[in-house]
């Protein structure tokens, strides 16, 4: 069974919009306008040594990315993350 992750907020830092901007060529709004209140997004999760747990979300914005999501600890509905960055695949 595949799981699928809902996201209702997305915190993006300034600092991870401009690095994704720069890098990818993504804006935070797309990232935003992809993944927040969009149902059946795929995921896996990884735990780093480094960074520790985070959601990897396989998704589409103008080409196949990666999206790396960090659970927001305190909220209380399991469904608030942080953007860690975009990748394209």
């Amino acid at each position: 069974m595949v799981e699928t992750l809902w996201v209702a907020t997305l915190k993006i830092s300034r600092a991870t919009a401009e690095k994704i901007s720069a890098k990818h060529g993504i804006s935070g709004q797309e990232v935003k306008d992809t993944l927040v209140c969009v149902r059946g997004l795929t995921f896996a999760w990884d735990d780093d040594p480094e960074r520790g747990l985070r959601a990897i979300v396989q998704t589409d914005i103008r080409g196949p990315v990666e999206v790396v999501l960090y659970p927001k600890l305190m909220d209380a509905y399991g469904d608030a993350w942080a953007l860690g960055s975009v990748y394209r695949c």
